[in-house]
Formats: C-alpha cells, sequence, structure tokens
C-alpha cells in the first residue's frame, strides 16, 4: 500500500536519525548481534517509508521495536500506521514514544510525536480503567491489556466494546460500553468474590445499564415472575367473551324486532310493490343492518376473548412454573383472584335490548 507522505511523517523520521544512534541503558543491554539487526530493519524501514510503502514499513519498523523498545522506532512505527489509517495502533504507539522520548529529544522533535498521537487520538476513544480487585486480568474485545490496575489509558475503535474482567475466586464480568470517536470515559468495575456472591455461576454480563435500587442482580436468585399479565390477559379474556355475548344477544334482539316490523309490512303488501311505507320499509332496511354490523362485532370479540384466553393459560403456567423454585428465598404467597361478569337482566328489559351498560365485570381477591 502506497501512501502519501506528511510533513509530520518526515519530522518522524528526523526524530529517528537523531535518536537511533544515541546511547542508552536499553541500547547497552542489546547483544552487538540484535543491534546489527535492529539498525538493519530501521534503514529498511526508512527506505519503505520514503518509497510510500507504509505496510512494509510498519512490518519492518514493527519487528525491530520487537527486538529493542525505543521511542524512536515507536514512533515511526506509528507514524506508518497513521499514514495507513490504523488509528488505535498508532495511538498506541505515538503514546509510547511520547513516554519513552529520550532526554535528549528536542522541542521539535517532541511536538512532531505529539501532534500524530493528537491525530491519532481524534479518531478513536480512550478508556480510563479502574478495576477492582488488583491483580485482575483484564481484557479488552479478544485483547489482553494486563492486570489491574492498569498504568495507563486503553485506545480502543469507536463503537460497542466489551470489556471482560477475571481473578481467581471472584465472579467474573463482562461489560458492554459504547466508545464514541474522539471521546474519553472512565469506566469502574468491581468483581464480586464468588463466597458472597448469591450464584457463582457463568460469568455475569452487564448491558451497561444502571440498575434500579434494590433490584436483585442476574447472578442471584431468580425473582418470582409476575402474575399481573396473567391477570390482565384473564380480564381481556372475560372482556371479550361478555362482549360477545352482548353483541349477540342485541342482534338477536334486533333480528326478532325486525322480524315482526317485516311480517307487518308483509300484510300490507310488503315493500317491493306494496303498499308498504316507504320510511318504515327504509328502517327495515337499517335494523337488519344493524343486526350484521352486530353480529360481526360479537365474532371478533369472541375471537379476541380466545386469544387472551390462551394467553393468560401460558402466563399462568410460566409463573406458577417460576414462583415453584423460589420458595426457598422467603415464604410463599398465594394469590387468589375471581374476575366475575355480571348481567342486568331488568336493565335490559327497560330497554328492551341489551347493551354494554347492563354488564359488570369485578375483580376481587388477595394479594
Amino acid at each position: 500500500m502506497h501512501c502519501p507522505r506528511s510533513s509530520s511523517s518526515l519530522l518522524i523520521v528526523a526524530l529517528a536519525l537523531g535518536t537511533l544512534a544515541a546511547p542508552g541503558r536499553a541500547w547497552a543491554q542489546t547483544s552487538a548481534s540484535e543491534t546489527a539487526r535492529v539498525t538493519e530493519l530501521f534503514k529498511s524501514g526508512k527506505v519503505a517509508f520514503a518509497k510510500g510503502d507504509m505496510a512494509e514499513a510498519e512490518r519492518l519498523f514493527g519487528e525491530a521495536l520487537a527486538l529493542r523498545k525505543s521511542s524512536d522506532i515507536a514512533a515511526n512505527l506509528a507514524q506508518s500506521e497513521l499514514e495507513q489509517q490504523k488509528y488505535r495502533k498508532a495511538a498506541e504507539h505515538f503514546s509510547w514514544a511520547l513516554a519513552n522520548l529520550l532526554p535528549s529529544a528536542s522541542d521539535a522533535q517532541r511536538k512532531a510525536v505529539e501532534t500524530g498521537l493528537a491525530r491519532s487520538r481524534a479518531e478513536v476513544a480512550v478508556l480510563r480503567l479502574e478495576i477492582k480487585p488488583d491483580g485482575s486480568d483484564v481484557l479488552v474485545g479478544p485483547d489482553s491489556v494486563g492486570k489491574s490496575p492498569l498504568a495507563s489509558s486503553v485506545f480502543v475503535d469507536p463503537g460497542e466494546v466489551i470489556i471482560s474482567v477475571k481473578h481467581d475466586g471472584f465472579v467474573s464480568l463482562d461489560k458492554r460500553v459504547m466508545a464514541g470517536k474522539g471521546t474519553e470515559q472512565a469506566v469502574e468495575l468491581t468483581l464480586m468474590e464468588k463466597e458472597s456472591a448469591p450464584v457463582a455461576a457463568a460469568p455475569v454480563v452487564d448491558s451497561g445499564l444502571q440498575r434500579p435500587t434494590g433490584t436483585p442482580s442476574d447472578g442471584g436468585a431468580s425473582a418470582p415472575k409476575s402474575l399481573v399479565p396473567a391477570f390482565v390477559a384473564t380480564g381481556v379474556a372475560v372482556a371479550g367473551g361478555v362482549v360477545g355475548l352482548v353483541f349477540t344477544l342485541r342482534a338477536n334482539s334486533k333480528s326478532d324486532h325486525a322480524d315482526k316490523a317485516r311480517d307487518k309490512l308483509n300484510a300490507l303488501g310488503g315493500c317491493n310493490g306494496g303498499d308498504a311505507p316507504p320510511s318504515e320499509c327504509a328502517d327495515l332496511k337499517d335494523e337488519r343492518s344493524s343486526v350484521d354490523s352486530s353480529r360481526n362485532i360479537a365474532v371478533g370479540a369472541f375471537v379476541v376473548g380466545g386469544v387472551a384466553a390462551l394467553a393468560a393459560g401460558y402466563f399462568y403456567w410460566d409463573a406458577l412454573r417460576h414462583r415453584g423454585g423460589s420458595t426457598a428465598q422467603g415464604k410463599r404467597r398465594t394469590i387468589l383472584a375471581s374476575l366475575t361478569p355480571s348481567f342486568d337482566v331488568e336493565r335490559a328489559r327497560a330497554n328492551d335490548a341489551v347493551s354494554i351498560g347492563a354488564v359488570k365485570l369485578s375483580l376481587s381477591g388477595s394479594f
């Protein structure tokens, strides 16, 4: 991959030329063969960098850095990564180079590294991880970043990041964090000892959303499921059945009334060519249409009530199944409830028809 060099990249190469030969404790500790190999890799990396072959420069500088931890090599490696838009790796190496600059580095050389770090950090996110207890293994995504406490912040690509923490004798924890581009945030994680944890089971997965105070954690015993959904579904089922019954009775009542009106009009010769009044014939037609509408509504209500009844049965079964395992945590609560429909016959007779107002629902019981 060939990329045009920026002015900062040229300055980083100048930094390398000025510091590679500088004596230092790390340099003195390398063997003669390692020194020769590092020098060869570094020079070859500069050549590849000058040609714009950033992938090859990255490879060569990377090999050199593996042999000798030096700020000049790290800075050149970071610049080759930055030119390829590998922002996270570039930020990591620029940050290390800046923290380990030689005392002899000039202000211009320091400024070059700081500029490269600023460009890289603008494209990534920074996490300040505060992990308890000390000595915990910390992973960010699939990569290990060491043991707590961490000496430096962690650079991550923007988006969802999973932080995994493990420690012998503690419940492992995974936490999801949304990392925004160019942002920096602190993340605090504290592991729970297995002896004090309600259930030392699989690792806890923390979605990052704060739980309401008093809510048991996922690692504890499962709380009994509420019967409220079952009560609601039961109410809908009963209401559907009652509404269906009301409109069925209403349709039958109106049908009887329409039959009487039809017999009366037939006695006058009928509505088709007879002497029956047109207004009464129109009323009869409307009455028949109302009968059909009431029956359609009744069918719909029965269907809704049937579906709700099935749902209520499932909710009762599911809640009672979960409640069976919660008795060890405390006394089982007995919930008795009844939803009773009633029909006001006198009111219906007074109106000579069945109406919704004649139906009542009552909920009673102990909770």
